[in-house]
């Protein structure tokens, strides 16, 4: 049978695996980051220069001196009834279109190792891509028009953590019950599946005892990060006089600040020029000098470095520092994991009463559980471990944070396309 692609498009990493012959090989997509067999799903356009993605976007982004369009977390945009698509140059561009080209340039490495034509592929999806079911729905339609416009000709999905769940099976020597959690960048996403040798080469479908999910994940938790801890470095709490009498600074700005693709959609003419009259009459013009500089100059990316930089640094150290140098901007923020642990809690409750939900839902105790298999780099939040210790103690395992899905899509997609 013909080669097929595996592609897990995640919010903020991707990967690619073949399935050809019955063999399941993954494939190193971009040898410009850390580990060659994940990309950054990071798009650069700097026309008339062809579309950068990965971890190459980022160095032609800083190349040019943050000039051009660097767009990160293309797939929140998919159950968005607000968002179509955006400018690229002087050009409209729609948002299945900048999916496809992404996922063009996975086909043509797949079609590279393969050897031939790859036209099938197996995406992952969410367990859901928003609670609206119409939403949900736009979600999974925009992105099978874009797989169709990158020259997929039979496209399927599946829910990721079963994708997840397929690759752990593989290590596994006896039959057990469960709970897989996928936390990635846009959702938080569970099931409760039976695996095990026994079950290898079978109809699956009955296997899956249920799915659920929750969007929200580790973009939220860097997005209360920036509200809770550098906003108000950034004139958050700021007043100002528009018509001599001083009222709080409006907080649209600084909720673009805490998501990196609002903040880098927030430098337009009309935010300037209301970024300029606050500067006028503020009474925090050091934080405002630093708004106004943080989105004319568009270093949200740089910001958001250092936001999972620090968020990295307090697994390891009960208090590090959040550091964020360029340009005119100099800050030093002090921070400690407690602090952090507290700010997170909606993040972390949210994504707790979703894996309660689905274990109500299918009438499953947790202590009925055998093992709880955590993937997606979320996962490896401290907090987050000790979130599902509470509900599953002892009970925790974990392969690679990144590959899990991706692995499993591949596992499937060699079966199902047999």
């Amino acid at each position: 049978m013909p080669a097929a692609a595996a592609i897990d498009f995640g919010t903020s990493n991707s990967t690619l695996a073949l399935a050809q012959g019955g063999r399941v090989l993954p494939i190193a997509i971009d040898p410009a980051n850390r580990v060659p067999t994940l990309m950054p799903t990071l798009l650069y356009f700097h026309p008339p220069d062809p579309p950068v993605y990965g971890a190459r976007a980022v160095g032609r982004y800083l190349e040019h001196e943050l000039r051009g369009r660097l767009i990160q977390s293309v797939k929140r945009h998919l159950p968005s009834t607000l968002f179509d698509g955006t400018s690229i140059g002087s050009s409209s561009t729609s948002l299945e279109t900048l999916i496809a080209g992404f996922l063009h340039h996975l086909r043509g490495h797949a079609e590279q190792a393969a050897g031939e034509p790859v036209r099938r592929v197996l995406l992952g999806r969410p367990a859901r891509f928003d609670p609206d079911p119409e939403r949900d729905q736009l979600a999974e339609d925009r992105l099978r028009r874009a797989a169709g416009l990158a020259g997929f000709d039979e496209v399927h999905f599946q829910v990721e953590p079963v994708a997840a769940a397929r690759a752990f099976e593989r290590s596994l020597d006896h039959d057990v019950l469960c709970f897989v959690a996928d936390l990635g960048g846009g959702t938080s996403d569970f099931t409760l599946i039976r695996l095990g040798p026994g079950r290898v080469g079978r109809d699956r479908r009955e296997d899956v005892l249920g799915v659920g999910g929750v969007a929200v994940a580790g973009n939220d938790v860097d997005a209360r990060v920036v509200w809770t801890q550098v906003c108000p470095h950034f004139g958050l709490h700021a007043r100002y006089a528009p018509d001599r009498r001083m009222i709080e600074v409006p907080t649209v700005l600084h909720h673009a600040m805490c998501r990196w693709h609002t903040l880098c959609q927030a430098t337009t003419p009309k935010n300037l020029r209301f970024l300029d009259n606050m500067l006028r009459t503020t009474d925090d013009p050091e934080g405002i000098g630093r708004l106004a500089e943080l989105i004319r100059e568009n270093y949200g990316y740089l910001l958001f470095q250092s936001v999972e930089a620090v968020k990295i640094a307090l697994g390891e150290a009960p208090a590090a520092e959040l550091s964020f140098h360029r340009g005119e901007i100099d800050l030093d923020v002090p921070m400690d994991a407690v602090s952090f642990d507290r700010a997170i809690d909606p993040e972390l409750e949210a994504i707790e009463g979703s894996a309660r939900a689905l274990l109500r839902q299918v009438g499953v105790e947790s202590r009925d559980v055998d093992v709880v298999f955590l993937t997606g780099g979320t996962s490896r939040l401290k907090r987050v471990r000790r979130l599902f210790d509470g509900l599953f103690p002892g009970r925790i395992v974990e392969q690679d944070s990144f590959s899990s899905v991706g692995l499993g899509l591949g596992v499937e997609a060699a079966e199902r396309f047999a």
